[in-house]
């Protein structure tokens, strides 16, 4: 099960508090810089509500239920994913459709149904126009999440009902400390950091593709 990063923790905190108090919004638009760990940060919310665990307060998963074994297992009936079917393509009006015709069901462990729409800028206008309806009017104990690194291209109609929690770029001495976890080579972390402008996912990303090396490279041999 995913945890929450250090420089999302006051975002955590203020969302575990309205959950708790029952005034968690049916449609959350989470947006910021790419490489902040919005997608990441949206799947923990999603198991944290689903887990059996937390039917008082929203702790991040427990990994152990019968919820949580159902979300490793990717077949837990009430968490839906929409992302595009190829990457870089848009997210067509059929898997909203689908998505729809899901969420107007009863929940089968009878607790939320969580959707997570991934990247949202993704949907093309006809997908759009076609979630609207259901963000206006949810199925009851329906949550959907948006993630987005460019709201600004989502239709203004669907950033009108949702409500918004921003995700930016932590503090350069957090994602640099966070960074040096995956990557042992202080001065490589700082590089890395860099060339990611403060990202630190990107950052890791980068590390994992060797990219940054291959670009080192490439200056020495110019």
């Amino acid at each position: 099960m995913k945890q929450v990063y250090s420089w999302h923790q006051d975002s955590w905190k203020n969302l575990a508090q309205r959950f708790q108090q029952t005034q968690f919004p049916h449609a959350l638009l989470l947006h910021g810089p790419s490489g902040t760990g919005k997608h990441d940060f949206a799947v923990t919310l999603a198991e944290a509500m689903l887990c059996n665990s937390n039917a008082d307060g929203l702790e991040t998963a427990c990994g152990q239920c019968s919820a949580c074994s159902l979300l490793q297992a990717e077949t837990h009936p009430d968490y839906f994913m929409v992302e595009p079917e190829e990457e870089g393509k848009a997210i067509k009006i059929d898997q909203i459709r689908n998505l729809i015709e899901k969420l107007a069901l009863s929940s089968h462990a009878g607790g939320y149904k969580i959707a997570i729409i991934s990247p949202a800028e993704a949907m093309n206008t006809a997908s759009a126009n076609s979630l609207l309806k259901t963000l206006e009017e949810p199925p009851s104990n329906t949550i959907i999440i948006l993630e987005s690194s460019k709201p600004s291209a989502l239709p203004a109609t669907i950033r009108s009902r949702c409500q918004k929690a921003r995700m930016d770029l932590p503090p350069r001495e957090t994602a640099l400390n966070w960074l040096q976890q995956h990557v042992r080579e202080p001065d490589r972390a700082q590089i890395l950091l860099d060339m990611c402008n403060g990202a630190p996912l990107n950052a890791l990303k980068t590390a994992e593709q060797e990219l940054d090396k291959a670009y080192q490279q490439m200056l020495q041999d110019w």
